[in-house]
């Protein structure tokens, strides 16, 4: 059986176990939500056996006999509200995640991510040290919550900075964006929560490289006349094609992800007029439909495929 740990209604989700559904693959999609209000947990050791399980309604669920999880955006525990005290609560919560990740992570087979690569590889700054340790090209970039250190980074790059948030899937979501003199009006906010910020790259087109297992896919998307320097805004209207990689390019991008343990990930580049790739980040469990809609691309199946035959691409290397 495959294990997929996402909302039973996520669209990526959705559409890969139709795949799934078609190969008459088993596969069962575990919103972690329902954990522990309306889902069991149960572990037996002991006696040289183990017995690692899920309960759903009449639906068990042997965990040690899944060949593949896909952790694709698990979401927060819900804790009983009848649980007031707010101390109860956290401990509940936090024996939660100890009982089920512990379980999980007893589990040895293909994880797509595995838990504890995927968190790691959301830290920007690890991307970039990495990045540029497999020499990508990255931007001059400064994080810092220092008011002074940002002036003295705006004066140095003569005004052509950008800055963006750490997290893409907060509640508010925040594009990238230049970094205006009326920007400088709220300076002192920074002091309460660091932003990144990068020189500005210019560039003709910005290339999403989604990868699954050894399965490396290109999406090239117009942006020379693109207002704004986030392609996002606009996703689903600019120009976009399949873009073919420059071999070695695609081999850095393979040691990469070796690097940061992952099976899957979707990273973004900029192509500079002088036809420079440069690495701006890697998100560990991004969306994909919008570019096999867009494309054709067969990237949902080739998801599929590698949950179906179970076969880590390379060995993880753990970022712990």
């Amino acid at each position: 059986m495959i294990l997929i740990c996402a909302k039973e209604d996520d669209a990526h989700t959705v559409k890969v176990a139709d795949i799934l559904r078609r190969h008459a693959e088993e596969f069962f999609v575990f919103d972690t939500s329902t954990f522990p209000t309306s889902v069991s947990l149960t572990g037996s050791f002991g006696n040289g056996a183990t017995d690692l399980r899920l309960t759903q309604d009449s639906r068990r669920i042997h965990l040690q006999d899944i060949k593949s999880f896909w952790w694709r955006r698990p979401q927060p525990m819900e804790i009983d509200p009848r649980i007031a005290d707010p101390q109860a609560r956290g401990f509940a919560f936090q024996e939660c995640i100890s009982a089920l990740y512990g379980m999980l992570e007893c589990c040895e087979t293909l994880w797509v991510n595995d838990i504890h690569n995927d968190s790691a590889a959301e830290y920007k700054a690890l991307q970039l040290k990495l990045a540029g340790e497999e020499g990508f090209s990255i931007p001059e970039t400064l994080i810092t919550n220092s008011p002074a250190d940002l002036l003295q980074f705006w004066e140095k790059h003569d005004h052509r900075v950008i800055y963006k948030a750490f997290n893409q899937r907060a509640l508010v979501w925040r594009p990238t964006r230049i970094l205006r003199d009326e920007d400088l009006t709220m300076l002192p906010n920074l002091r309460h929560a660091p932003v990144i910020f990068q020189t500005l790259v210019p560039g003709l087109s910005d290339v999403r490289v989604t990868v699954i297992g050894e399965k490396v896919f290109a999406t090239e998307f117009d942006i020379e006349h693109l207002e704004g320097v986030d392609y996002r805004f606009r996703m689903t209207e600019i120009p976009c094609r399949p873009h073919d990689l420059p071999p070695a390019l695609e081999t850095k991008i393979l040691t990469f992800m070796e690097r940061l343990g992952l099976e899957f990930g979707g990273i973004d580049f900029r192509v500079t007029p002088d036809g420079e790739y440069v690495f701006f980040e890697i998100n560990p469990d991004g969306e994909f439909i919008y570019l096999e809609d867009r494309t054709g691309q067969p990237i949902a199946e080739a998801m599929a495929d590698h949950l179906r035959t179970a076969k880590p691409s390379r060995q993880a290397k753990a970022m712990r």
